[in-house]
């Protein structure tokens, strides 16, 4: 591969590191946006029993929006990630480690004092 060439097929520019973070999230976020896939990366782990039928698109747009965080990480945060089968679960796991502590104490002095965020 050529050096400043994004590869065709290519989600972001820069796969996650842990220097990135804040970026990559907003481009991967736009592009789940885009492609209806957000809605399985920011759903509750616990929901009602779909019909057999929703289950099917269900998991197919979970397994979408799971490679497209998949391929979209670098070799360290893909190693922190390649065991779970979950976008919403991968999702949460690297804002958790990869996520800059400034914004994690921020965050989280907002949702404390603010209980209409949580």
């Amino acid at each position: 591969m050529v050096e400043g060439l994004v590869p065709a097929g290519a989600i972001v520019v820069d796969v996650l590191s842990k220097d990135n973070y804040e970026h990559w999230s907003a481009l991967v976020k736009n592009y789940l946006l885009a492609q209806d896939l957000w809605d399985v990366v920011e759903a509750e782990t616990e929901r009602p029993v779909p019909e057999e039928a929703d289950q099917l698109i269900g998991r197919k747009k979970t397994a979408a929006a799971l490679h497209a965080i998949q391929i979209s990480c670098g070799p360290d945060a893909f190693s922190v990630i390649k065991e779970i089968s979950s976008a919403n679960i991968a999702w949460d796991i690297l804002a958790q480690t990869f996520k800059p502590q400034r914004w994690r104490s921020v965050q989280s002095a907002n949702s404390s004092n603010n209980p209409d965020l949580i």
